[in-house]
């Protein structure tokens, strides 16, 4: 057998080799596995934020709040004082509340720090909600910077300090309260900026200036 015959045969093609057409290119399986990941990067991703908000949401609620569901049907949303020009209307020691470029709660400096927060919404911010809800015929305000839905009829003072009032949070009522001079909600510090918005409204609704 010549060395020419030798030659040609090591020169064929293998028939286990894929051909060229057949092969996956290095530029397809490198976009594919990229695009695999991110996809599945982005959803787990979108699926653990998710999940770790609903529950710490909740966690929060239920470990941090002592107030008891209730029936909103049952919670008394429209006062004599819930009217236009609410404000002069109700009937108890208010104007005292607010006025702060920052709250003076003892706690709020490092708490503010660490949600990343420098004020609370104002007075006029939380007053134009209500005379908005009023003139609506709406029976809550939304909390600025927060889900929660304020009741804010269902505000009552007990005291010159303490309130109670309802709100609404992920379909269901509560009853709580809150020490507006002490800055806390059911007997504790707030443990979110949530907290602390909802406390700040159901306060100015009950003591502000308005």
């Amino acid at each position: 057998m010549s060395s020419g015959n030798r030659g040609s045969s090591g020169n064929r093609p293998s028939l286990n080799r894929p051909s060229g057409n057949n092969r996956p290119s290095t530029g397809s399986r490198n976009s594919n596995r990229q695009g695999n990941r991110g996809q599945n990067a982005n959803l787990n991703r979108n699926v653990n934020r998710n999940v770790s908000r609903n529950v710490n949401r909740n966690v929060n609620r239920n470990n941090n709040w002592n107030g008891r569901r209730v029936n909103v049907n049952n919670v008394n949303v429209r006062p004599g004082w819930a009217r236009p020009g609410w404000g002069v209307a109700r009937p108890w020691n208010h104007g005292w509340y607010g006025g702060w470029s920052t709250p003076s709660w003892g706690w709020w400096g490092a708490r503010a720090a660490t949600w990343g927060v420098g004020t609370l919404a104002t007075a006029a911010i939380i007053n134009n909600a209500v005379d908005n809800a009023v003139s609506s015929n709406q029976t809550y305000i939304v909390v600025p910077n927060s889900d929660y839905q304020l009741l804010y009829g269902s505000v009552q003072p007990s005291g010159t300090d303490v309130v109670s009032f309802a709100v609404n949070e992920n379909g269901e009522t509560y009853q709580l309260s809150a020490d507006c001079n002490a800055g806390l909600i059911d007997g504790q510090e707030p443990q979110s900026a949530d907290e602390a918005e909802l406390l700040n409204a159901a306060c100015q609704v009950a003591f502000g200036s308005a």
